[in-house]
């Protein structure tokens, strides 16, 4: 006998904000659903849900067990190499490398979403599966998403920036790049799957102290990694450090910072050489750009 189940995956909740002169134009965040439900029932206890949605900033799959007696059961969330495609005016078509999530219910993971996101539309695939090693029993599993929302006319002034982190203390050693901005740890953490962004460089934000050594870029323990070995858009992120060819780096005389992985044609790359302070840093082809261009601490 199994027990009730509610998984939930949740990307990212955020807002956005328009800027036109001095006029700020809000984004309103809302919650929507928009796939019916499928079911994982014997003999393969495995479903797949797919839509089409517009301008997200978050994704999330709700996995709830239709099993009346409680007990613990792993779940698997996966996508494939065409299980988010995503498309815009200034990317055109992205899509997200394949992966997975897993764990004992319930749990909490997160699925990736492309830079072409950002003003676009994206269709997704994504199957859930209860794993034949574990205890097995019918569930429900619907997909949900947060939209951009609807711009509205009421002006607003522009918010002051929440910084990454205000832990303070010694001087540290940043990693500068294009127009004064550093790399930074988002909120100074030292979790795995951290987002690497970029932020006001500060001197003493200990978010953006890093040691080069061994051509791995750590910090907090942890090191500079492309997340999934995913190649070119792929985000990067804080994991731990395991010496493989995609946390390994190359300083290029250019400036560059070359991955070592993916035959060493991808550089650390601020998407379309963003000014924005939270901006994630893609892999991109090395291109001998400005917003390729990085100091060494």
């Amino acid at each position: 006998m199994m027990r009730r189940i509610r998984r939930l995956v949740a990307y990212a909740a955020a807002t956005g904000l328009l800027v036109a002169g001095a006029v700020s134009v809000s984004m309103e965040v809302a919650h929507a659903s928009f796939s019916l439900p499928c079911t994982g029932s014997s003999p393969n206890f495995q479903c797949t849900l797919t839509n089409t949605y517009i301008w997200p900033v978050a994704l999330s799959v709700q996995v709830t067990d239709t099993a009346s007696t409680p007990t613990s059961e792993n779940v698997t969330v996966s996508w494939t190499a065409t299980g988010i495609s995503c498309k815009d005016s200034t990317y055109g078509t992205q899509t997200e490398p394949a992966g997975a999530d897993a764990g004992a219910t319930p749990f909490n993971g997160t699925l990736p979403l492309p830079n072409a996101a950002a003003d676009g539309s994206c269709t997704v695939t994504v199957t859930i599966v209860a794993p034949t090693q574990t205890n097995q029993s019918p569930f429900s599993a619907v997909l949900d998403y947060t939209p951009s929302g609807s711009p509205t006319a009421t002006p607003t002034p522009t918010p002051t920036p929440t910084p990454t982190s205000t832990a303070a203390g010694p001087p540290v050693h940043p990693i500068k790049g294009f127009d004064g901005k550093c790399v930074s740890d988002k909120g100074n953490s030292s979790a795995n799957r951290t987002k690497i962004i970029i932020w006001n460089c500060s001197g003493t934000d200990q978010a953006e102290n890093w040691k080069f050594s061994n051509n791995e870029f750590i910090h907090n323990g942890k090191c500079l990694n492309d997340q999934g070995n995913g190649g070119i858009r792929s985000k990067v992120i804080l994991y731990t450090c395991n010496g493989a060819s995609n946390e390994k780096w190359l300083e290029l005389a250019n400036g560059e910072l070359e991955l070592q992985g993916h035959g060493g044609n991808l550089c650390l790359d601020d998407p379309r050489s963003s000014t924005t302070n939270g901006t994630q840093l893609i892999l991109y082809t090395c291109t001998d750009n400005a917003n390729q261009k990085w100091k060494l601490p």
